[in-house]
């Protein structure tokens, strides 16, 4: 990943994290999509996409300040670092938490990156860098919560994720 980075502008490694920060709210919020609105589980998400706009606000701003204008384009070459999954099944799910894992990952790697090559920033980079190790690590624990829920039925691995009797179970409800 360093080396797509690396003859990089600031600008466009702004650009590229802005992008990418919208892109990973979008992830999240289509993670709920069809869950239960009132449960735990689809309000963590919403609060790791809340958490992704709040980084894509930050870096506008920097942006705007650095270079005066908010005309931030993403470079072309570059996939962003978030991708998303069709959720259907428990395991589409389980994917959906890997791919999740693999974008915070990712997004980790690029701010430490941007850490260390941008000296007049690395106390916002790194920080961002910290905030994205701590998704990754929430949603770890995310997957290892649904893996352990389907040790008892692994039949039910593969069915319609909606039609399972005890999906709202996953979900843990909390308004009646």
């Amino acid at each position: 990943m360093y080396e797509e980075l690396k003859d990089l502008s600031l600008k466009e490694l702004i650009g590229y994290a802005i992008f990418s920060e919208q892109e990973a709210a979008k992830f999240y919020r289509h993670l709920v999509k069809d869950m239960d609105k009132d449960s735990l589980v689809a309000h963590k998400f919403e609060s790791l996409a809340k958490d992704e706009d709040m980084h894509k606000w930050v870096l506008q701003d920097l942006y705007r300040e650095t270079f005066g204008d908010e005309n931030w384009s993403f470079p072309e070459g570059l996939t962003p670092f978030e991708s998303i999954v069709e959720i259907e099944t428990m395991d589409s799910l389980i994917e959906a938490l890997n791919a999740a894992m693999q974008n915070e990952y990712n997004a980790f790697k690029v701010y430490k990156y941007m850490a260390k090559t941008q000296k007049d920033h690395r106390k916002l980079f790194k920080y961002l860098s910290h905030f994205e190790h701590g998704h990754y690590d929430v949603l770890k624990r995310e997957k290892e919560h649904f893996e352990d829920a389907m040790m008892d039925e692994p039949h039910k691995r593969h069915e319609p994720l909606v039609e399972m009797p005890h999906h709202k179970d996953f979900g843990f409800r909390i308004f009646e």
